[in-house]
């Protein structure tokens, strides 16, 4: 089923610093939601020198293009070189990432502000990327300005935006050819759905692990909450002392803060705990809100099965509450951070990758991520909506095909709204009633 093109173009172009190169072999270009950073890989050959003053095609640094169907889909650079050659024949790999992947390992700031106030997500994300030479696209609201954003001398670029986006529900990811893009998961469709068998897709890929049943996020804030204090006057006579009170519990309620998720397609308690790395969860709103309340799973303390069921409780278990959703009125705390966590570990850990040819979709477009698409997998017992989680474009020779990793609708999704039931067709699947507690 594999689509081969017999004219003399390819619908796949390579530009090395903006040169077009004719001697590859083959050719893979992906963008995945959980990397942010695009990449790519490049075989081609080469011929062997035969006199001194040899110019290899490529270098580490060089700028890449890669187009395919007539669409710019990545822009970046050359960071890895492999080289195998003997008397006959050289053929050299060269891997990399789009322009943000530079923001993976390079410093946030080493020169400072070490921490911002009151500043607004795209602001501090603009000027951490702005040195880069990055755009940056503000797609969807980002929330309230954080109190304060913290950087740690050791933060990188990606892991500070990641973190603090996080905190506001927000997706972020890469356009592949000029910056990042701030938005949410799922906010479009793609024009075609995947089918397997019978259908489509030509090969089908399930990677399934476990996870964790409960997800913690714990950490600790300077009090906003203490009341002002009127300046001193020398000139003033001294008041009659009044009692103080309230302190010890506004301190408290600063000092130990944590976020709670429960994932009720686990059954077997699984606790995991991370611990905030941003007081941009400590403003006054979120420490005058209180902890969420834990079951007796998620303090270890088991099921706690009926007296009248004690006969049958070897095969009983109590079923778990669901998280609430968060409302549109409640302030960002660190259990927001603990349903992100939950979500997307629960992405990483269930992902369907399905195999169809050409480059193109049904619709004559090429296939890309954060797109719902309607998946109808037999083998898996999926029927409904999923998410586009990762596309890889791909070319070996005059073949061309497209890898389509997909997962939960929710998994980047901080609302909730995903896990609610379907009423019209959509999200109706197996699998994802197993997500509310159900049976798979």
């Amino acid at each position: 089923m594999s689509e081969t093109v017999v004219s003399h173009g390819r619908p796949w172009i390579v530009r090395i610093n903006g040169k077009t190169i004719h001697n590859w072999t083959s050719c893979e270009a992906g963008v995945d939601l959980a990397d942010i950073a695009g990449i790519f890989r490049l075989d081609f050959v080469e011929d062997v020198p035969e006199a001194s003053g040899y110019v290899p095609s490529l270098r580490v640094h060089d700028r890449v293009e890669i187009e395919v169907a007539s669409v710019v889909v990545l822009k970046g650079y050359i960071e890895t070189i492999n080289v195998t050659a003997d008397e006959h024949s050289l053929r050299t790999v060269a891997t990399g990432r789009d322009i943000t992947g530079d923001l993976v390992d390079c410093a946030a700031n080493p020169k400072g502000p070490a921490e911002y106030r009151q500043i607004l997500l795209e602001t501090v994300v603009g000027h951490l990327t702005q040195p880069f030479g990055l755009s940056l696209d503000r797609q969807v609201a980002t929330g309230a300005p954080f109190t304060l954003v913290a950087l740690e001398p050791s933060d990188t670029v990606l892991g500070a935006v990641e973190r603090l986006s996080r905190q506001r529900g927000i997706l972020v990811t890469s356009d592949g050819v000029s910056g990042l893009v701030l938005t949410q998961a799922g906010k479009t469709r793609a024009k075609d759905r995947l089918v397997y068998p019978g259908g489509n897709v030509q090969r089908m890929e399930a990677r399934v692990s476990q996870r964790h049943s409960d997800t913690w996020v714990k950490g600790q804030f300077n009090s906003v909450l203490r009341g002002d204090k009127a300046a001193l006057s020398a000139s003033s006579a001294p008041s009659a002392p009044t009692a103080s009170t309230g302190h010890a519990k506004k301190e408290l309620a600063a000092n130990c803060r944590f976020g709670h998720c429960v994932d009720t397609g686990v059954p077997r308690y699984r606790p995991i705990v991370h611990l905030a790395k941003s007081q941009g969860g400590g403003s006054a709103a979120a420490q005058d809100s209180s902890n969420p309340t834990p079951d007796g799973f998620a303090l270890g303390e088991g099921a706690s099965v009926p007296a009248g069921g004690a006969y049958r409780a070897g095969t009983r278990q109590t079923k778990r509450q669901k998280t609430a959703v968060r409302q549109a009125s409640d302030p960002w705390t660190l259990q927001d951070q603990a349903m992100w966590r939950m979500r997307t570990a629960r992405a990483h850990a269930t992902a369907y990758v399905y195999t169809v040819p050409g480059l193109k979709n049904a619709a004559g477009e090429i296939w890309r991520p954060n797109q719902l698409v309607t998946v109808k997998d037999l083998y898996n017992g999926i029927d409904g909506d999923m998410l586009i989680g990762a596309v890889t474009w791909v070319a070996t020779g005059r073949t061309f095909e497209t890898r389509i990793s997909v997962v939960p609708p929710d998994a980047y999704d901080l609302t909730g709204d995903a896990d609610a039931p379907a009423k019209a067709g959509h999200r109706k699947t197996r699998l994802s009633r197993s997500y509310d507690g159900g049976s798979a």
